[in-house]
């Protein structure tokens, strides 16, 4: 009797916790949802298949995402682009450490190389350390090398100026993001995806 007790408290606890959890969630997609209508974009919120398909396809490209678990929320579209660009959050986390990105992805996309998958990623906090004597090679890892070839050297000095910004292409897909920093509100973030993908524009003859 006592067991039983003990057993249906802990179901009942359980499922109210379970209860809680999911009103939480569901009270800050709500919020999530009115904040990014407010600028005019199509709220999404989750869907299983564009999850899947980013975490199995283009994200597997960045050289440091796809050793660490991953989680897709948020995510919203423009309308009047036909299904071909979308914004997303990105929560990245192991053990010790967690990392939230703002992500902006191009469908259909042909870039003017010959390379058809590449990752273009800020380095860490011992970039300072790297004894290079290219500038831009001490601020990001690039995967595979010779794509340093293909870069102009105006779209590098640009993005020497993001340096919490990764570009990995894949699949005719362009996945940019943005690493989150203290108090950055998505719009500012998904403003700087925006500047960097014009400029990426600009130094690659691209085709959509």
């Amino acid at each position: 009797m006592v067991i039983r007790t003990i057993v249906s408290l802990i179901i009942i606890s359980s499922i109210i916790e379970i209860l809680v959890i999911y009103q939480l969630s569901k009270n800050r997609q709500n919020k999530s949802k009115e904040y990014i209508e407010r600028f005019g974009y199509k709220y999404i919120g989750s869907d299983k298949e564009f999850e899947r398909s980013i975490l199995k396809g283009i994200v597997k490209a960045h050289p440091i995402l796809k050793w660490l678990s991953v989680r897709i929320s948020d995510i919203f579209t423009n309308e009047d682009d036909k299904g071909k660009r979308f914004y997303f959050e990105l929560h990245v986390s192991n053990r010790y450490h967690s990392q939230k990105y703002f992500c902006m992805l191009l469908k259909d996309v042909t870039l003017s190389m010959p390379i058809s998958e590449f990752a273009i990623v800020p380095r860490g906090l011992l970039k300072f350390f790297i004894s290079k004597k290219n500038a831009f090679l001490r601020q990001f890892i690039i995967k595979p090398k010779e794509i340093i070839d293909y870069i102009p050297y105006d779209l590098k000095e640009q993005l020497m100026r993001f340096d919490s910004v990764s570009i990995v292409y894949k699949n005719n897909e362009i996945l940019i993001l943005k690493a989150y920093k203290y108090k950055e509100l998505p719009v500012d973030a998904l403003r700087v995806c925006e500047e960097v993908y014009e400029w990426v524009e600009k130094s690659w003859s691209m085709s959509n």
